[in-house]
């Protein structure tokens, strides 16, 4: 949570103008309410919302710091939340998949070869995985 600005987070909490225009507050179930992250954020409270689907429910469209006079949306407090999350081992199973994904191929998602050939676009580049996997192995080595 050190990477959040409380104070600017605190007027945040307390404008609430881009809750109305959040594509995931307006389009999700009634219980997705960024404000009562924040809320428990500011309170110290913040634990019991690591294992809760809301982090992961923001877009990141960007809305929030769009319409924010500060320029500090509630996107960056779900952010910090999921990041958390994910060090503490409490990420979704899509993120834990995405993630091992990447490791394995370096790439989030394989492109279809034949949708890219029925629209004409060449053949996709080849993954960089093996160099990935290097580095990977570099920075593990001198993190211990």
């Amino acid at each position: 949570m050190e990477s959040l600005n409380l104070k600017l987070l605190e007027v945040c909490s307390k404008c609430g103008a881009c809750y109305h225009i959040c594509p995931s507050c307006l389009n999700l179930d009634e219980g997705y309410d960024p404000r009562a992250v924040i809320k428990d954020i500011l309170a110290g409270q913040y634990e019991k919302w690591l294992s809760h689907k809301s982090i992961w429910q923001c877009l990141e469209c960007h809305h929030c710091l769009e319409i924010c006079f500060q320029h500090y949306g509630f996107e960056n407090a779900m952010a910090a939340m999921r990041t958390l999350a994910s060090k503490k081992g409490l990420a979704t199973t899509q993120v834990k998949r995405g993630w091992d994904m990447f490791i394995k191929t370096s790439k989030l998602g394989e492109p279809a070869a034949p949708a890219r050939k029925k629209l004409g676009l060449p053949e996709a580049a080849k993954s960089g995985a093996e160099d990935f996997k290097k580095i990977l192995k570099i920075y593990q080595e001198r993190k211990v």
